[in-house]
């Protein structure tokens, strides 16, 4: 019996039981279908290999995913590995084409931030592609080490030192407390081959140059062990960001407000509250407002403010003003919507950050989808001139399936959206009013019913990062 193989398996198969994600299945009845994420290197290939022994093992189903990056010649041949890799495991196989370079340049984001973006943006696709149920991901505790140390030192709250989750969403991590060390004598141990990155011998990312230059140094001076303590810190400082989160909505309820486009902080309900909880409400108002993180020079400006006299202000990143009045502060962002624009049942159209298609179907009624970018409606109900515009305080519509009328701006609200999110949300209207708030839900009056004879097909895209995930 091979302890150490043992070992490693029954770590990731004891991970993904303990956060309640695998689920035996029997001959008849598969259990969990994962969607490996796979990039042909060493950490991802030891985990197909893992996944595909705990597959056998509890009935349950794996598919690789690459995603193809086009940023390096290698990745033709990194892809071609993977998909040899799960021919040999006897896996499904996935795989995604994206444009980085090109979205990078149309967006202004830096080409790492995009291609983070865009690859898990494919792998929840290709999840939804393959049936699969989680994603998993191959980062380990010395990628942890990494990411907390470089939040760290460019100044981050109880939510950045968390680290990377052990489990967001549909993504897990089961060797998140495995090191890269063991990960590589794993595979050298059974001589499983894989292919060498070499964009991670660049110290022209930051996350390389302090793998190659700082944490050696650490590990120098304090010995390996660091690195599992700084994963114990990630977990304190996870379960201190989900209690401080808790403990801020209260606060927020209690003393902020929206009006508008403004968000309202009555700096008179947090006097008698300690300062770390004043900041915590000025990161929070800063996030949803903007939808990214506010810096801790951002967040302590605002604190400084709620103590200046009326008529103070401040300017922050992404045109956003902050103005101490006779309450408390005002935040606003100047933001120009794009003007509305005309759609006809068959339209390819920009608006802003998004691509909006309409077609009509005739009489085809294809299968619903899952995707929230697409919906089918009732044309005859939905009627004609058509409009793609921001919402207003004043849109009113009955969402499908709610029961009676509901504010565009409450129902976002109530769904979780922040006002970031919000306020880059269109709705598409008709003659009898809101037919979708796109993306969100549709209008009861715009479904297709058994008695529809003339179906269309909305779809949307954006490469709108404070659209797509906040």
């Amino acid at each position: 019996m091979n302890v150490d193989r043992l070992h490693l398996e029954s770590r990731a198969a004891e991970f993904l039981r303990a956060h309640r994600l695998l689920a035996p299945g029997t001959p008849d009845r598969p259990g969990t279908h994962f969607l490996v994420a796979a990039s042909g290197g060493c950490d991802s290939t030891v985990l197909a290999h893992i996944m595909a022994n705990l597959a056998a093992a509890w009935n349950c189903s794996v598919s690789l995913a690459t995603v193809h990056h086009g940023l390096r010649p290698e990745a033709d041949a990194e892809l071609a590995f993977v998909r040899d890799l799960a021919a040999q495991l006897g896996t499904g196989f996935l795989s995604r084409h994206v444009d980085v370079q090109g979205e990078a340049l149309r967006t202004g984001a830096t080409v790492q931030d995009t291609a983070r973006r865009l690859r898990y943006q494919a792998l929840e696709e290709m999840c939804n592609e393959a049936g699969a149920s989680v994603i998993l991901t191959a980062h380990h505790a010395d990628d942890q080490a990494e990411t907390l140390l470089a939040h760290f030192l460019r100044g981050a709250g109880p939510d950045g030192l968390a680290g990377i989750r052990p489990v967001r969403g549909r993504v897990a991590r089961p060797l998140l407390a495995v090191t890269q060390q063991q990960i590589r004598e794993w595979a050298e141990a059974r001589d499983i081959a894989w292919m060498h990155d070499a964009s991670n011998d660049s110290d022209k990312y930051r996350r390389n140059a302090l793998r190659h230059h700082v944490t050696p140094e650490i590990t120098s001076v304090l010995g390996p062990g660091w690195v599992g303590a700084v994963g114990d810190s990630a977990r304190l400082f996870e379960s201190l960001a989900t209690f401080l989160r808790a403990h801020t909505a209260e606060l927020v309820r209690r003393c902020v407000d929206h009006d508008g486009g403004t968000i309202l902080v009555r700096g008179n309900s947090l006097n008698d509250n300690a300062e770390f909880e004043k900041l915590m409400v000025c990161r929070f108002t800063l996030f949803e407002l903007r939808g990214t993180e506010a810096t801790l020079e951002e967040s302590f400006t605002l604190l400084r403010l709620l103590d200046a006299q009326p008529g103070s202000t401040a300017l922050l990143r992404e045109g956003i003003t902050a103005v101490r009045d006779q309450t408390g502060l005002r935040l606003l962002q100047e933001e120009a919507a794009p003007p509305p624009v005309a759609v006809e049942p068959a339209s390819d159209i920009r608006w802003g950050a998004w691509r909006f298609t309409a077609e009509d179907l005739g009489g085809d009624r294809p299968a619903f989808s899952s995707d929230p970018t697409e919906e089918l409606i009732d044309l005859d109900a939905a009627g004609a001139r058509w409009r793609l515009r921001p919402w207003t305080e004043a849109d009113r519509f009955e969402p499908l399936g709610f029961g009676r009328e509901k504010t565009v701006g409450d129902f976002l609200a109530d769904g979780g959206y922040v006002l970031a999110r919000r306020r880059r949300i269109p709705v598409l209207t008709g003659e009898h009013g809101i037919i979708w708030v796109c993306g969100v839900r549709l209008a009861q009056h715009a479904a297709v019913r058994p008695e529809t004879r003339h179906v269309g097909r909305l779809r949307f895209l954006t490469n709108d990062r404070a659209t797509h995930d906040i």
